[in-house]
């Protein structure tokens, strides 16, 4: 139903996936499980899609979608899950590849009869075979072979080799990989990150935890990292005792490093992690203005701010962030304003495992283009002497260096750019930047 749900009716898979989940009756590690299983399917389609095309011997197109999706399925088994081994060396996954064929034809049988199982069933026993040798032959130097074997769209793949290099293809290959832990962060605004009570919390669910670090350092001590099954912690997300939020994502409103009493702009709110991140920072006796384009996601930043307990500090405002004017809020320019702007999220694949399919290069020059007006919004809408942070979730440096270099006059970059690598950092692919506008001129 996923896979079904995002190939052919264009649906995201993360939303669909929960709605799903939702709607059965599992338990942590089948859940687990089931989400591995449809995310991994939907992320390596290109990948699966090459071996179904040469063993299939016929056009991708020619397969009748329901087919087609469950021998992706079967094939994500064979070709990933069953390679990979736990700690206590069993696999994880299928019990067998014999286990993943059957289930890949029976799942046609049910849809399409009787007329499709021999040749579902003839693609992945070859695949069982020969999958491996038909992925090895393809030459990681080649743009296209590499954009197939890391499944990629092979635009992403030449742009990003062209500005990042290995390092680049090494933060797309991570993407395709499970995180080792989930990281939160421990609302403030509710609870002290390093008193007793959180402890007391964690520990009365049975649950344990660390504060993760980049780079050796602890970047913020609201964050926590927990290895394995976070189902016990819904009580304590509900009460909006802790928030899940990336350790990259925290960092951005680390860089900000909003005070007490302060008035902080957040020009593209939703869903509103960082923006209560930001509440939490400034207290009860400052002000967070959330401006958000849709409605909807208007209503996430509100839902979230209720859980956090932090209502009464943001003022979410539905609005055209490219057509902010200092003059319509009653204080004036902001003391710090968050530009975490629209991008690719070419850093965030691995949670958006449908995004890669969903962006095209065209698309590109259209968020650049956006990325800029709203830069030169946030340069008007800050005071002389304060903050501004321009952050993305991608991994293009036409996104983020370029837009940092070439900044409005008035903003002043304040120390260097900070990216955080999939693969060298275990956390999302951001870049962030932090600037300081010039004093007027007297």
């Amino acid at each position: 139903m996923v896979l079904r749900r995002t190939f052919d009716e264009d649906a995201w898979t993360d939303r669909t996936f929960a709605a799903l989940a939702e709607q059965q009756s599992l338990d942590p590690r089948e859940r687990a499980f089931s989400q591995r299983l449809s995310y991994g399917t939907v992320q390596q389609a290109k990948r699966l899609d090459h071996v179904i095309g040469v063993v299939g011997k016929r056009p991708l197109r020619k397969i009748d979608p329901p087919v087609l999706n469950a021998l992706r399925l079967g094939m994500y088994e064979l070709l990933v899950l069953s390679q990979r081994t736990g700690e206590d060396g069993e696999l994880l996954g299928s019990s067998s590849a014999h286990a993943a064929v059957d289930q890949a034809v029976e799942i046609v049988r049910g849809v399409m009869g009787e007329r499709a199982v021999a040749f579902t069933n003839a693609v992945l026993r070859r695949a069982q075979v020969d999958g491996h040798r038909i992925l090895a032959q393809l030459d990681p130097a080649d743009d296209g072979d590499l954009a197939t074997l890391l499944s990629m769209p092979e635009w992403l793949v030449t742009r990003v080799r062209a500005s990042h290099g290995e390092t680049g293809i090494e933060a797309l290959r991570a993407q395709n990989e499970p995180h080792p832990g989930t990281t939160f962060r421990v609302n403030a605004h509710a609870v002290d990150p390093a008193g007793p009570e959180l402890a007391d919390a964690m520990r009365d669910v049975g649950v344990s935890f660390t504060t993760p670090t980049l780079d050796g350092a602890v970047v913020t001590p609201n964050a926590i990292t927990v290895e394995g099954s976070t189902g016990a912690l819904g009580p304590l997300i509900d009460a909006g005792t802790i928030v899940p939020q990336s350790l990259a994502s925290q960092l951005v409103s680390a860089t900000l490093d909003p005070q007490p009493g302060e008035r902080v702009l957040d020009m593209c709110a939703a869903p509103g992690g960082k923006t209560t991140d930001i509440a939490a920072r400034v207290g009860d006796t400052g002000y967070v203005a959330a401006i958000e384009l849709h409605e909807h996601r208007a209503d996430s930043i509100r839902a979230l701010a209720r859980r956090t307990g932090t209502t009464d500090i943001i003022e979410v405002i539905v609005a055209d962030a490219t057509t902010l004017d200092a003059a319509d809020f009653g204080g004036g320019p902001f003391d710090r304003v968050l530009l975490d702007a629209p991008c690719t999220g070419t850093g965030v694949l691995g949670a958006r495992p449908d995004a890669r399919w969903k962006r095209t290069e065209e698309g590109v020059a259209e968020l650049v283009a956006l990325q800029r007006e709203l830069l030169a919004v946030a340069a008007r809408m800050v005071r002389p002497g304060g903050v501004v942070v321009y952050s993305t979730c991608s991994i293009l440096a036409d996104e983020d260096e370029q837009i940092a270099d070439n900044a409005p006059s008035a903003l002043i970059p304040d120390g260097a750019p900070r990216r955080t690598w999939p693969h060298e950092h275990g956390t999302e692919g951001f870049f962030i930047a932090r600037f300081t506008r010039a004093e007027e001129e007297s």
